[in-house]
Parts: structure tokens; C-alpha cells; sequence
């Protein structure tokens, strides 16, 4: 045990010595790290890769699972109401109405149905739906009939496939055992299913290359399998993988190296259909489920290869380069004296300062650009010369490190006592030991730079023509004058000036005469107002005023005076009088104002009504005034809108959705608000409409859904049994690029998918019908629900649902809110209800306002139910908080 000790040592200490040495070591020893951490993530992303596909595959067998559970389901009934018509009456003697009812059910049921047909006690067909004579049919060599006879208790029973010699294509036969009074056999109701409705089940679900999808019993018998060939219908599959652990384990997932059938190796995921003897299991070829994980691992192999060969490489030009650094600091120490020349010919003022600040040496560019000589430098600070007021400068991040040159644009006063703005560049030297002795500062003239730079500043902020302030900066002004009311709560007034006669001037007299009445009116504009107030061209022959702290009375005032003066004015112009006069509209600037851009626009209809009053006066703006300010209202609040995603002023709240029968789980519809500028919620009644009319609805779409899985992901961690329902616009199922958003966000927000409902409305789908399939199709495939909104507000709704696979029907609210006293809208929403739960939907009521509707809802049978009276729209995150503490 001491030899292994003394060999641990001396390798570590050799090891020590090696990468004391060289830093080729260091890069060597790194590589490896690197490359064995990078191999561990590889690794971890291959299991991750097949989390996702096992993942994938469970949803395609959950949802194939529910579609045939269902149908299986309405089969059942069907062979059970065919048992109750005939137990009471002699099997040979079908009521003259049996071969009607029959034909009746079987164009009700699933268009996939091959027949309908029942076998009495000696093996003969009383009945069959597809043939005028069933007698020809021969059935007692069947399992089915064989099973039935000899086992009582055998219940709903499920064939292997059959072939009909009549034509009739593959058929899975589910049947019943019926029984005399004395519980002897009596014969076999039946029903056969075409293989038709497996196939093209399963050919809508994406199983990817060399995918499957089996159908098969429990004694390993395949009833139907994707890719569909008759070779494989009714093999055995008894032997395969499969039934190691299925019936022990009724869902799960394993891989296989080899398929019984076809020797493709894949990745398989089961479960049994209910309470069912049939396994559904989806398998998915291995190459595809690990093909990108493959290439990726691939990708990143070749970037380890090339950076670990750059790493050593680096290592190997380090070691010459520190080898290099001696030999430069040598030269270092040699070049000092020759730097100190230098400086007295350098064209830029440069100074030598000490770590506290003070001159050491200065050169002659400094002396000229100053004014001090360099004796009178070095008795000064080099913080006398900044601008009286104005920061010292602070070389602290270079001094520490942080950075290696500081620059900075100040204020310096010569010895004359004129001001220079100067570029300041300082920067570290080090003495003949390498320790840190002085700061280089050079100082570069910018006076001129900085003189057309405020030139250039001035322009961007004011008009070429007039020299007022330009739009921009009026609107800016305008903003800062809003803000100061709504904080001290003082009022202004804007006025919006439009000069009535420019038009013809430029007409008649040329724009070099407009250009010069517009001068002219700019310079008198200040002379009828306060110095407080500000004047701005807006463009044009249009002027705004802001009259600060003035109340619309005295606004106005001040207004009539600078009307009469402009109608007062008399333009010459080579030898000719014109006339001008303007019409002015006003607007209160109150805490309650809009934006800017709405002020402007309350201020632009009150000229607009001055201009149609006659001209030539002022006009105050009233909301009511015509349909112009309607249409401006839409405008502003579509403005408004954009604005308020922009700023994040949307709010979510949630409503619960409450269980009328003691269902597990919590669930919340989120619904969507606006604040207002000033803090005020505004009702969705005001702006869906307008972000629908200008195709905003979208945006207002994917925001709700990011902010609210967001939101909501913690919340399902810890309570997975909550479930959020999320209503989705016309606009958005229309949408092609809206699938793959919501898919992008349910990811990132790591939110399962099973706690999603969304909730959309038949006029939706009807809209965009072939994108919303898809869209929705997809969304159930990763295991969201889908939700009917509104169901029975259109005629065609029962056809929709149909056609149409849902997993919620929420009822029309118009029939729940009356439903307490009109008779008919109870039985239409106990009717929407029956239908509902035969196709294996569940029902929410909507607009439940009063404790007496729960009640006869609950009676009913229905899911749940949502309204006022349960539960008042509350913000998400109370909601969410108050999850998470009940929990």
C-alpha cells in the first residue's frame, strides 16, 4: 500500500513540475476535461432524444386510443339495445319493424359499419343488414360464435380479422352473447367494423419513416397494423417482445432491435385500449428517433477535434510568446529614453501625470493647445484646467485594470480663459521594474466638432424654413407637458393653427412667397403668446401651440386675440395684397389625455370643425362633435393597443371553471385586459372589436399564450392536475406560422401540454377550416385538449361536432342564462349535454349567474359550469398564488 502511495506522489509531483513548465500541459489537461464533459452532455441528449420520441409516441397512442375506445364504446351500445329489442319476443320471429330499426342504426352509426346482424342458437343468421337473405351466411365455425356459445360470461367479445367471401372486404367483428330467460344460449348479436376505420385512423397520425401502428389482441393476435398489408392480419405476435410486458404493465415503452414482422428495429410505446382486450402500440424506426441526436453528436465531435488541436496549438504560441515578451521588455526599458523624445515632437497636446494627478512633464503641443508653459504645467494639478462645475475626470477602471484606455469628450479652460472641448485618451505606463508609475493623457482639439455638432442637433430639433421646433420635438414637448399634468396635475391647452389662404399664394405668387408669409407668421406667432409657451410647425402651412398652465377659457381667449391678428394680415408681395386668417382648433391637456399623437388628433377635428364652421376662427374640441371623432376613437384605441403590448399594459385574469360533480383538479379560463395609460383597466368589450377590425387580434394572441404558460408553469410542477383553458381568434387558426409559435412556447415555457385546453368558436373554424384542422390536430397529437366555445349559436354546430372531434363542448351561454325559466333552453342544454357524452366529450355551462342554475345543472349531469356566481374573474398571478398555497 506505501509503494501505490510513493507512485500517487511522485506522478502528481511530475504532473506539478509538467504544467509548472509549459502551459501545453494546462491546454492538455483542459482538453480532456472539456471533451469528457462534452461527451457526458452527448450522452444525456441521446436519452433526451428518446424521452421526446416515447414522449410523441404516447400522445399518438392516447389519442388513436380515445377515437377507438369511443366508437368501440357506441358499438357496444348498439349491440346492447339490439339484445334488449329481441330478448323479449322469439329470436325467430323478428317484429315486422327490427329489419327498419336496423337499417335505421347502422346509417346512424359510424360510416365505417360493414354490418349489422344477429345468429340465433343454431349457428344461422336471422338478420344481416347488407343482404336480403342472410340465410346463405354460414357463421358457427367463427371464434366469435364458438366463444359465445361456450363461455357465458365472455361479455363484449373482439375477433381477429375477417375476410367476407361476399364482397365485403376486412372486417373486426365485436359481438354479444344473448340468453334465453333461463340463461341458455340464445344466439349472437353482432357487429362488423370495417378495417377501413383503423387504417385511416391510424394514416392521420405522423409516425415518421418506416413508423407503425398495431392493433392487436391480448392473446397477440394483430387485428389491423400501418402500413396496412393483409400478410400481417391475424398474425401471432404472442412470442414478440411486446407480451414480456403487456398484460403485467398496461401502457409503457421499450425498444427492440428487431420487429417479429418486418426486422426493423424501433422504439415501441403501448397501452391498452379501456378496460378493453386490445393493446394499440405505435412503433418508431430507432434511426429516425436518434437521427439528429446522431448528427449533432457528430457536429460536435469535429468542433472538440478542431478546438482541442487550436488549444494546443495556442499553447505552443503562448509559450514562445511569453519567450518574446522578455526579450520585449528589455527593449522596453531601452525605448523609454527614446519615448520621452517622442513626445516633444507629437502634434497632440500629450501630458506625463503621476498616479495621483499631478504633471510630471507635458510636451509643446500641450503648451500651444493651453496656453502654460511647461514650468507652469508642473505646478499645477492637471484637474485645474476642467471647466469650473464640471466632474474631474476618473481614470479608476484603468488604473484597476478594468479597462486599457479611457476616453472622454470635456470641457477644459485655457490660461486666457477661453473654453476648449477636447477628446481626453489616457492610458497606463509602467517603470523599468513593470510596476505601474504614470498615466499618458493625450488631449485632442474637438472645439469645431462639438460647433457643428450642436448645429447638427439644432436641425434635427427645429424647422429649416422657420427655425421653430419641428414635429418631432413639438411631440416631445407635448409628451413632457402631459407628463407634468398628470403628475401635479395642472392643465394645458394645445392649439392646432392652420393658415387658411397659403394654397393660394402658392399658386398665384410661387412658393418662394409662401415660404416667405411662412417666415413671416413663425416670427409673429411668439409675440401674441407667453415666453412659457411653445410653438412648433407641424408641416405644411399647420402650426401647434402649447400654452403651459392655462385653462381652456383662457386658452381660447389668448387664441381669438392671435385670430384676429392672423385675419388682420395683409401679405405683400410684388405689388399685390394678400389676405390670410387661420383656423384654430383647441384641446384640454388634462390628466385623463391620451397620447400625444391623440391630442394632436382632438386638436387637428376641432380645426378641421373651425375650417367646415367657415374659417377664419376657433373651435373647441367636444368628443361628441361628428363621426370623424367616432373614427378617430377606433384609431386611437388600435393606437392604443399596439402600445400597450409594446409598453406591456395587457393584464391576464382568470375565471374558474367549477366541477358540478366532484371532477379532480382545478381549471381557469384566462382572459385578457388593457391598462390604460393612467392606470384604469379597460374592458375587452371595448378593444377586441378594434384589434379584431385591424388584424391586431393575432398579436394579442401569442402574447396571452407566452405570458400565461409563463405564468403557469410552476403552478402545474406542483399541482399537476390544474388545467388552463386559452381561447384562440379566427385570425390566429388562420394563421400557418401560429402553430409552430404556440408549439416553440409550450416548450420553452416547459408547461406540459396536457395541462392546456384551448378554446375555440365555430365561426373560427368555419372561417379558416382546412389550417384549423391542422392546427388543431396537432395540438391534441402532443396531448392539448380542444374546447367548442359557444356550442348551439349556429344551426350547424351538431354537424361540426360531428365531423369534428373535440374533448370539451362549452354550451351556448344564451340557454344556461334563462334556462331557470324557459323550459325548451333547459332541454336544449340537457340535450347538447346527452350528445356530448355519447361522442366522450365533456360539458361546461357557461354564464351561470345564480346558485338555482348550478343546481339544475348538476342534476343534469353536466361537467362543469363557469360564471359569475361561482367565481368572479381574478389578476392570473392572485389566482396562481392562491393555487399554490392551497396546495
Amino acid at each position: 500500500m506505501s509503494l501505490f502511495k510513493r507512485f500517487a506522489a511522485d506522478a502528481a509531483s511530475k504532473l506539478k513540475r509538467g504544467l509548472a513548465q509549459s502551459p501545453v500541459w494546462h491546454v492538455v489537461l483542459l482538453a480532456v476535461v472539456i471533451n469528457l464533459t462534452c461527451g457526458a452532455l452527448i450522452w444525456n441528449e441521446r436519452g433526451v432524444a428518446l424521452r421526446k420520441a416515447e414522449t410523441s409516441s404516447r400522445n399518438l397512442v392516447a389519442a388513436a386510443g380515445r377515437d377507438i375506445s369511443r366508437n368501440i364504446k357506441i358499438i357496444d351500445l348498439t349491440l346492447l339495445k339490439i339484445i334488449n329489442k329481441i330478448r323479449p319476443s322469439d329470436p325467430l320471429n323478428l317484429p315486422p319493424e327490427f329489419a327498419q330499426q336496423f337499417a335505421f342504426d347502422e346509417v346512424a352509426a359510424e360510416q365505417y359499419y360493414s354490418a349489422i346482424g344477429v345468429v340465433d342458437a343454431t349457428d344461422r343468421v336471422i338478420f344481416q343488414s347488407r343482404m336480403a337473405d342472410p340465410g346463405v351466411l354460414r357463421v358457427g365455425h367463427l371464434d366469435y360464435v364458438k366463444v359465445h356459445r361456450e363461455s357465458p360470461d365472455v361479455g363484449l367479445y373482439v375477433s381477429a380479422p375477417i375476410k367476407s367471401p361476399y364482397g365485403f372486404g376486412w372486417a373486426l367483428v365485436l359481438s354479444r352473447r344473448m340468453s334465453s330467460p333461463d340463461g341458455s344460449y340464445a344466439g349472437v348479436a353482432y357487429v362488423a367494423l370495417s378495417l377501413d376505420y383503423f387504417t385511416d385512423l391510424f394514416r392521420r397520425m405522423n409516425l415518421g419513416p418506416k413508423g407503425t401502428m398495431t392493433l392487436a389482441r391480448n392473446d397477440g393476435k394483430v387485428i389491423v397494423r400501418e402500413p396496412s398489408t393483409e400478410q400481417f392480419l391475424g398474425a401471432d405476435l404472442s412470442k414478440a417482445e411486446l407480451y414480456r410486458h403487456y398484460p403485467r404493465e398496461k401502457e409503457g415503452a421499450y425498444t427492440a432491435q428487431h420487429s417479429p414482422l418486418d426486422g426493423v428495429a424501433r422504439l415501441y410505446t403501448y397501452a391498452q385500449i379501456g378496460d378493453l382486450p386490445i393493446v394499440l402500440n405505435v412503433g418508431r424506426w430507432l434511426d429516425d428517433v436518434y437521427g439528429q441526436w446522431r448528427r449533432r453528436a457528430l457536429t460536435i465531435a469535429a468542433v472538440l477535434f478542431s478546438l482541442t488541436g487550436a488549444m494546443i496549438a495556442m499553447a505552443i504560441n503562448l509559450r514562445r510568446e511569453f519567450q518574446r515578451r522578455r526579450v520585449a521588455h528589455q527593449d522596453a526599458l531601452r525605448n523609454e529614453a527614446l519615448f520621452r523624445e517622442a513626445m516633444k515632437g507629437a502634434g497632440i497636446a500629450t501630458a506625463l501625470l503621476r498616479l495621483d494627478g499631478s504633471v510630471l512633464k507635458v510636451n509643446p503641443a500641450f503648451s500651444r493647445l493651453f496656453g502654460y508653459s511647461e514650468e507652469e504645467a508642473q505646478q499645477n494639478m492637471a484637474s485645474d484646467v476642467v471647466f469650473p462645475g464640471d466632474e474631474i475626470p476618473d481614470d479608476g477602471p484603468v488604473l484597476r485594470g478594468e479597462i486599457d484606455v479611457s476616453e472622454t469628450e470635456r470641457r477644459y479652460v485655457r490660461k486666457d480663459g477661453t473654453v476648449v472641448f477636447v477628446l481626453r485618451s489616457s492610458s497606463l505606463m509602467r517603470d523599468e521594474a513593470g510596476q505601474l508609475a504614470y498615466f499618458i493623457v493625450q488631449y485632442q482639439d474637438i472645439t469645431a466638432r462639438r460647433e457643428a455638432e450642436n448645429r447638427l442637433r439644432y436641425n434635427a430639433t427645429h424647422d429649416d424654413l422657420t427655425g421653430l421646433l419641428n414635429r418631432t420635438a413639438f411631440e416631445q414637448r407635448l409628451q413632457e407637458a402631459l407628463l407634468q399634468c398628470r403628475e401635479t396635475g395642472i392643465r394645458h391647452a394645445l392649439a392646432f393653427v392652420d393658415l387658411d389662404r397659403l394654397k393660394i399664394i402658392n399658386d398665384s405668387a410661387g412658393h418662394i412667397a409662401g415660404d416667405a408669409l411662412l417666415r413671416a407668421v413663425a416670427g409673429a406667432l411668439p409675440t401674441y403668446l407667453r415666453k412659457v409657451d411653445v410653438v412648433g410647425r407641424l408641416g405644411g402651412d399647420e402650426f401647434g401651440i402649447i400654452l403651459f398652465d392655462c385653462s381652456l377659457d383662457d386658452a381660447t381667449e389668448v387664441l381669438e386675440r392671435l385670430n384676429t391678428a392672423a385675419g388682420a394680415i395683409q401679405f405683400p408681395w410684388e405689388g399685390r395684397i394678400y389676405k390670410v386668417g387661420a383656423s384654430i382648433g383647441v384641446t384640454e391637456i388634462t390628466p385623463e389625455s391620451g397620447s400625444p399623437s391623440s391630442l394632436l388628433a382632438q386638436a387637428d377635428i376641432a380645426c378641421l370643425t373651425a375650417k367646415m364652421a367657415g374659417r377664419n376662427r376657433v373651435s373647441i374640441y367636444h368628443p361628441e362633435q361628428s363621426e370623424a371623432v367616432e373614427r378617430h376613437r377606433e384609431l386611437s384605441v388600435a393606437a392604443g393597443i399596439k402600445q400597450a403590448i409594446r409598453e406591456g399594459r395587457l393584464r391576464l385574469f382568470a375565471q374558474r371553471i367549477v366541477a358540478c360533480s366532484g371532477a379532480p383538479g382545478e381549471r381557469y379560463e384566462v382572459l385578457v385586459r388593457m391598462v390604460n395609460s393612467d392606470g384604469t383597466l379597460i374592458p375587452p368589450s371595448v378593444f377586441i372589436p378594434a384589434a379584431e377590425r385591424y388584424d391586431l387580434i393575432g398579436d394579442i394572441d401569442r402574447w396571452v399564450i407566452w405570458r400565461a404558460l409563463h405564468l403557469v408553469r410552476d403552478a402545474v410542477r406542483t399541482g399537476p392536475s390544474l388545467r388552463i383553458h386559452l381561447n384562440l381568434s379566427a385570425r390566429s387558426l388562420g394563421d400557418e406560422s401560429f402553430l409552430a409559435y404556440v408549439l416553440e412556447t409550450i416548450e420553452a415555457s416547459g408547461t406540459p401540454p396536457v395541462n392546456l385546453v384551448f378554446e375555440i368558436t365555430e365561426t373560427a373554424l368555419v372561417t379558416n377550416m382546412a389550417i384549423a384542422t391542422g392546427i388543431v390536430g396537432k395540438l391534441r397529437e402532443i396531448g392539448c385538449q380542444i374546447a367548442l366555445d359557444d356550442f348551439g349559436s349556429g344551426l350547424s354546430s351538431f354537424n361540426y361536432l360531428r365531423t369534428f372531434p373535440v374533448d370539451i363542448v362549452k354550451i351556448d351561454g344564451t340557454f344556461v342564462r334563462s334556462m331557470t325559466t324557459n323550459l325548451v333552453d333547459r332541454r336544449i342544454v340537457k340535450s347538447i349535454h346527452q350528445i356530448a357524452q355519447e361522442l366522450g366529450a365533456e360539458t361546461v355551462a357557461e354564464y351561470v349567474e345564480d346558485k338555482e342554475a348550478f343546481q339544475i345543472l348538476a342534476t343534469m349531469g353536466i361537467t362543469f359550469a363557469q360564471g359569475y356566481a361561482l367565481h368572479k374573474p381574478q389578476p392570473f398571478e392572485a389566482v396562481l398564488d392562491q393555487h399554490l398555497v392551497s396546495l
